[in-house]
C-alpha cells in the first residue's frame, strides 16, 4: 500500500508518511492465517494511535497466543508441529483451520453428524492436506465425500487417542498435525472444549 499496514510474504509493512517500516515478522508471532494477520495489523494500529511505543506493541505480539481450541498452538514433537482447531464444529469454520497451515499437514476430522456436506471443506485442502484420518458418526459420510472429489489419503481410527497416535506415526519433520473436525463433538464427547483438551493431553503423551 501506498500508506497502511499490509502484509508482504512474512511481514507486516506499515507505509506512512513517505516511508515504509517493518513491524514484525508472521514467524515471531504464535498465530496463524490471514484472517489472524489482518486481526494483527488492526491491534496495532489501535495501539499506535493510543501512543502505545512500537517496541511494546512488538513485545504484545510476540507474546500473544491463540485462543483456545482456536488454531491452538500445542507443542512441537520431531519438529512436527500440532494445532488444536477444535471449535472448528462445521466445515466453513475448518475451511479456515486448513487455510491457515504452513506446513504440510495431517488432519483429524470427524464427529457428530449435524447433516452438513463436506464437499467444498475437502477442496479447500488445496494440497496442503497429506492425510485425512477420520473418527466419529460422520466418518463413513466424510470418506465418501472425499474420494467423491478425488481425496484417497484417509485412514479410520476408533477414538482421537488413536488418530492422534496415527497421526505421528505418519507425520514426517516439518509436517504438522491439525485437529479440525468440521463436526460437532456430541458423538464422542460433552463438549468441543472437552474434545479439545483430550487431544492436547494425547498430544503431550507422545
Amino acid at each position: 500500500l501506498d500508506a497502511g499496514l499490509y502484509l508482504q510474504e512474512n511481514e507486516i509493512l506499515w507505509a506512512r508518511n513517505g516511508k515504509t517500516e517493518h513491524i514484525i515478522s508472521v514467524e515471531e508471532l504464535n498465530i496463524l492465517g490471514a484472517h489472524n494477520y489482518e486481526n494483527v495489523m488492526a491491534a496495532v494500529a489501535l495501539c499506535d494511535g493510543m501512543g502505545v511505543p512500537m517496541e511494546t506493541i512488538r513485545e504484545g505480539l510476540r507474546a500473544f497466543h491463540a485462543v483456545e481450541h482456536r488454531i491452538e498452538f500445542v507443542c512441537k514433537k520431531n519438529d512436527i508441529a500440532f494445532y488444536n482447531d477444535s471449535k472448528g464444529t462445521n466445515p466453513d469454520a475448518a475451511i479456515k483451520g486448513i487455510q491457515a497451515m504452513n506446513r504440510p499437514t495431517l488432519l483429524i476430522g470427524g464427529g457428530y453428524d449435524k447433516q452438513s456436506t463436506y464437499e467444498e471443506w475437502i477442496q479447500a485442502f488445496d494440497g496442503k492436506v497429506r492425510f485425512l484420518v477420520l473418527i466419529g458418526d460422520t466418518k463413513e459420510k466424510i470418506a465418501k465425500a472425499a474420494r467423491n472429489v478425488g481425496f484417497n489419503d484417509i485412514t479410520m481410527a476408533d477414538n482421537l487417542k488413536e488418530a492422534v497416535q496415527i497421526c505421528h506415526d505418519k507425520a514426517n519433520a516439518g509436517d504438522a498435525v491439525l485437529l479440525s473436525p468440521a463436526c460437532a463433538s456430541w458423538d464422542q464427547f460433552k463438549s468441543y472444549e472437552q474434545r479439545g483438551e483430550l487431544f492436547k493431553e494425547y498430544v503431550r503423551a507422545l
